[in-house]
């Protein structure tokens, strides 16, 4: 079967969960935009990749590697040496959307803290 490619050669989802990429000159912290069983979208605050450049994308418990395509401000995107099976893709979605949700949970209960005041803490004398 032959492999499809381009830019919308399949369907993408959102995700914008912390992840890391492997690159020539180390492991860096990112921003996985969104993700499809053919590539990824990065955001980086290190110095871009060159288009060309292998990488490896590290998020949740996906390991997977590919080449740079294109790089513009603080972002690049990922075409993957094999294609990510669909149920990688789901499984990642699922981590994103449970992120999510945790990460509303702390904002709601640091605002709490903040209109709220911290509880004093006793003092044994």
């Amino acid at each position: 079967m032959p492999r499809i490619t381009g830019r919308r050669a399949t369907p993408r989802v959102r995700l914008y969960i912390p992840a890391q990429v492997l690159l020539i000159h180390g492991l860096e912290n990112c921003l996985l935009d969104d993700l499809s069983q053919s590539g990824a979208r990065v955001t980086i605050a290190a110095k871009l990749p060159s288009p060309g450049a292998g990488v490896v994308l590290r998020a949740k418990s996906l390991e997977v590697f590919g080449n740079v395509v294109w790089s513009q401000g603080a972002r690049f995107g990922i075409l993957f040496e094999e294609p990510l099976a669909l149920h990688d893709v789901v499984n990642v979605r699922h981590f994103a959307d449970a992120y999510v949700d945790h990460e509303r949970a702390i904002q709601r209960r640091n605002a709490r803290i903040f209109v709220q005041g911290m509880p004093r803490a006793k003092r044994f004398s």
